[in-house]
């Protein structure tokens, strides 16, 4: 299987780089070859890439399988992007069996929040050492932990045909997957209406979530990909862009080819005005491209 993945991402409009709260994660295993970009992609590699205007790409090649996650902290959360990097990082180490039930997702999370009280032992620790201990008004948020949404997509090679394979995903919230072949849009995942957005998506909590409720709010998802086809993972305020543009008869897909070549700041500025033409909700904005080759 051979791959070029783009990886975009940018803080909220009036924000500091170090505000951005969203995380991103891509990985691979196989036989590494990577070419182009800055992108540090290949056996067993991954790339999580820094808050601020970031455009990573990379062509992968003779590789088994590209996994990526996408996931948004809450921003009424303390540590929220601290969260959804603990997030992307479990969902891109877990075993593939995981990722295809609701059950089995339930685990990544469960997981993933074993892991967060000696995280927050360590920051809390560090935070002494600064000089800088919690303040009482920052003491309620840290003990009601962190929360975020998460999708993960795994796409694997298909073991005798070059040209093709299969692909999976699951999600909790609204960070949205598009598959598009050609000229059309071939699935939106776990949202495929932009009127489905709000403002209280399903999250998964730092201090563990109830399980009956994560396996009834997870979605999963599998089809399967040819030579050419084109995903789209987004964080929500992107993907309810993509979802409005396509029912106002828009094929955005096309608009987003512009941003394969982009720099951080062409970046910035196609973000700013769609922000500024209220077409774009202000909020974090982050983008992974996987088109197999």
């Amino acid at each position: 299987m051979r791959a070029h993945v783009t990886v975009l991402a940018l803080h909220k409009g009036g924000a500091e780089p170090h505000e951005y709260e969203d995380a991103a994660w891509v990985g691979s295993r196989g036989v590494p070859t990577v070419q182009g970009g800055s992108a540090v992609i290949g056996a067993d590699r991954s790339m999580l890439p820094p808050p601020g205007p970031t455009c990573r790409r990379g062509g992968v090649g003779r590789v088994t399988s590209v996994r990526a996650a996408i996931s948004d902290g809450a921003s009424d959360s303390l540590l929220a992007r601290r969260w959804a990097e603990v997030l992307v990082r479990q969902a891109g180490g877990a075993p593939t069996g995981l990722l295809r039930t609701g059950a089995g997702f339930a685990d990544v999370l469960g997981r993933a929040a074993n892991r967060w009280p000696d995280l927050m032992k360590r920051y809390e620790d560090a935070r002494e050492l600064r000089g800088r201990p919690l303040a009482w008004y920052e003491r309620p948020g840290f003990e009601r932990g962190a929360h975020a949404t998460l999708l993960v997509a795994h796409f694997a090679a298909h073991r005798w045909a070059p040209a093709r394979g299969t692909w999976s995903a699951a999600a909790l919230g609204d960070t949205c997957l598009f598959h598009v072949r050609g000229d059309q849009l071939r699935l939106a995942f776990p949202l495929d209406r932009s009127d489905e957005f709000d403002n209280h998506p399903a999250l998964a909590a730092s201090h563990g979530n109830d399980r009956d409720a994560v396996e009834a709010h997870v979605r999963v998802v599998g089809g399967s990909w040819i030579l050419g086809d084109r995903f789209y993972l987004a964080s929500d305020a992107l993907a309810a862009w993509f979802l409005r543009s396509r029912e106002e008869g828009g094929q955005p897909w096309h608009a987003l080819r512009v941003l394969d070549s982009a720099s951080p700041r062409e970046l910035a500025s196609w973000i700013e005005r769609r922000r500024a033409a209220r077409e774009l909700r202000n909020d974090d904005v982050t983008l992974i491209r996987i088109e197999p080759r």
